[in-house]
């Protein structure tokens, strides 16, 4: 058993209060030879005192925060360890270009945290983490199989910032997340964007590195705004004027890692885009749940309780002569 607030125990010396301190409740007598000796009514003065001390005793060990050893489980199932890089620019809060009817479409970081969370609910078995970007990467949660707090990462992620898509920090930040789990046998990274920073050749060669190191396998999602260029196009640029997103694209083909890379101009479309990941990324995988040790101090506090009431009942009896 561990103790989350051992400082605690520093009270207990309060349960002798109640051997110490004496009542005054009663009748005072000029002769004490006059009263006949009351045994009964010593041993429940005693047994008061004893049941009071038993009571501080308990508050005590249910404020020290008693819990059981934490168990880990290995666990076996269908998914991936996955860590999510998501554009929290200002531009995310878009609408999509919308529909041909003219209808206005649904705002792009809407649409990706509902999206999104279907995704972590139709997957049970899978571990998860989530990293948010604008100017800087913005930790969401480590990978985890907690559902509510991938979910409280994910909708913290899709929320506005800056107006900068700094990906190499968002990259980099995501990359981390598995340094602190032991590998289950197939990662992936997800990245979900709606354009792309430029990349330093520094920042290039960290990330080839560690991603190769990793043997992760790469999905890219493009959310494209209205009149950029294609990631897939074939048009070509001058040197110094390749479009970002491209650029990056063809920095991810030559990891020679697996990589899929997918662009989305409405919601229905990134649907199909993680539909087609959920159905790529699905491995037998084994991974260690660790179940948290069972609280003791409730059991404490009714404990405490229970001798309160005891008290009550006691402190209200009388004998009437």
């Amino acid at each position: 058993m561990a103790f989350l607030t051992p400082w605690a125990f520093l009270l207990l010396p309060i349960a002798l209060l109640p051997f110490w301190l004496k009542g005054h409740q009663g009748k005072g007598y000029t002769w004490l030879e006059m009263l006949p000796e009351d045994k009964l009514s010593d041993r429940l003065n005693w047994g008061v005192k004893v049941i009071t001390s038993l009571l501080l005793v308990s508050i005590v060990i249910a404020l020290a925060s008693p819990r059981g050893h934490d168990e880990k489980v290995q666990r076996t199932g269908k998914g991936a360890q996955t860590v999510m890089v998501i554009d929290r620019s200002v531009s995310m809060d878009h609408p999509f270009t919308g529909d041909n009817s003219g209808n206005v479409a649904e705002i792009k970081s809407a649409a990706a945290r509902r999206i999104i969370t279907q995704f972590i609910d139709s997957r049970p078995h899978d571990m998860m983490g989530v990293v948010g970007f604008t100017n800087s990467a913005l930790y969401g949660v480590k990978i985890t199989t907690n559902r509510d707090a991938i979910h409280a990462a994910i909708i913290a992620a899709t929320s506005p910032s800056l107006n900068q898509t700094n990906i190499g920090a968002g990259l980099t930040e995501g990359l981390g997340l598995f340094d602190k789990i032991e590998n289950s046998g197939s990662r992936a990274l997800i990245l979900l964007s709606d354009g792309a920073g430029k990349l330093s050749p520094r920042v290039k060669f960290l990330l080839s590195q560690r991603l190769k190191e990793r043997k992760l396998s790469i999905y890219w999602i493009m959310l494209r705004e209205p009149g950029e260029p294609s990631i897939f196009s074939k048009e070509v640029y001058e040197e110094d004027r390749v479009p970002n997103s491209i650029v990056l694209h063809k920095y991810f083909q030559t990891l020679g890692l697996k990589y899929n890379a997918y662009e989305a101009e409405d919601a229905e479309s990134l649907e199909s885009a993680i539909r087609d990941i959920d159905s790529r990324e699905k491995k037998t995988i084994k991974y260690t749940e660790t179940i948290a040790g069972y609280d003791y101090s409730r059991v404490f506090i009714i404990i405490a309780l229970v001798l309160g009431l005891f008290l009550l009942i006691i402190k209200n009896l009388r004998v009437h002569e």
